[in-house]
Formats: structure tokens, sequence, C-alpha cells
């Protein structure tokens, strides 16, 4: 919604905000996140400057995943981009209408902007989804795959892979992507099938 705006510098902030979608997927952004939250990274760097004590956050079973977190919340800018699209989608005179009726900001977001972009949460959803249980070369990278600390980094496509590659156990590798093959399909069948009660399209009539 700040993205929509009509404020100066927003397309730079569009643009910073899509570019490390487009490059982090890579295997050197990966790398560059390991070092940022090394122990002796950048992040820890900062931490003591401040005045905070330095953290492992690669070795610390509460703090490594969340490293993960955020490098897929830094790789958001696709779905942004597609929000981005819905917004402007989104016909002006609706809002215009409302104006008049005497809606506030807080009800046109309600009743116009959430329902109306409700068709683009729901491709969001399903393909984050999907790209949810495909998450391996980030993972890899930072963790370097061992699903370290204490296996709380330790993804399913990872532990396929580890299955695979390093325990030869190809068969039993085989079918757990086919169990992951089942569960996305289920979910998506089930995100399909509840979507009729909450996604609102504008040619329908109700």
């Amino acid at each position: 919604m700040l993205l929509n705006t009509k404020r100066r510098g927003v397309y730079w902030y569009r643009a910073a905000y899509y570019v490390p979608s487009v490059i982090g997927g890579s295997v050197a952004v990966a790398v560059m996140w390991r070092q940022l939250f090394g122990s002796n990274g950048v992040i820890n760097a900062v931490a003591e400057s401040l005045g905070f004590a330095p953290v492992n956050w690669l070795g610390n079973r509460d703090t490594a995943i969340w490293t993960l977190i955020l490098l897929a919340i830094w790789q958001f800018g696709s779905p942004m981009l597609i929000f981005l699209a819905g917004l402007r989608q989104i016909p002006q005179e609706i809002y215009e209408s409302a104006s008049i009726d005497g809606a506030n900001g807080w009800q046109k977001f309600m009743r116009i902007t959430l329902p109306l972009l409700t068709p683009i949460i729901f491709f969001n959803l399903v393909m984050q989804t999907i790209s949810g249980f495909k998450v391996f070369t980030q993972a890899f990278i930072v963790t370097g795959g061992s699903g370290a600390p204490l296996d709380t980094t330790l993804l399913y496509s990872i532990y396929l892979y580890n299955r695979a590659f390093n325990s030869f156990q190809l068969g039993y590798a085989a079918a757990m992507a086919w169990v992951m093959l089942g569960i996305i399909a289920v979910l998506t069948a089930i995100s399909f099938k509840l979507s009729s009660y909450w996604v609102f399209y504008e040619t329908e009539v109700r």
C-alpha cells in the first residue's frame, strides 16, 4: 500500500524492494547472507558498536531459522510487484464514490481494496506455498546443508537431497519427492476449494 502511494522517490523504493528477488536465488547472495550473519559478520559488528553482545546467529537453534526467514522476506519483490499491479487495477471511481458517501481510509481498505485484491492474494498464496516447499539453495548454502544446529534448519528439500546424494538412498529420496508432490497438490486443491468462500472476482454476480 505504501509503495502504491504518490510520494517523492517511491520509484526508487520499488526498485530497491524488487531487485533482491531478481538476484536473491543465487549462490552468491546465499554466501553473502552467511557472511553477514556469521560470528564475525557485519550484523554482529553493528550490534557490538551499539553496545549489544554478539550473537551466534547460525549456531543458535533459536535464531538460525530466522536468518532464512529474513532472507525469504528480503526476496519478496516479485509478489510485491504482483500486489502492486493488482492495486493499480482497482478503479479509482470506486474510491471516489466511497469518499462521497463519507467512507474513511480504513473503510475503503476493508470494503474496497481488500475484497478486490483477494484474487491477487489467492494467487500469491498458492505460488508462495509451492515455493516454500522448494526452498533449497539458500538454506543449503547458509547452513551447509547439514540442518545445523540440531536439525532446526533441516528443510524437507535438504533432507531429500542428503538422502539421495549423501546416503545414496535414491529410492527413498524418490519416494520423498512423490510425497512432497502429493502434499503440494493436496494443499493447492484445498486452497482452490476454499477460495470460493473468500476470493471475490469483479465479474461475479452475487
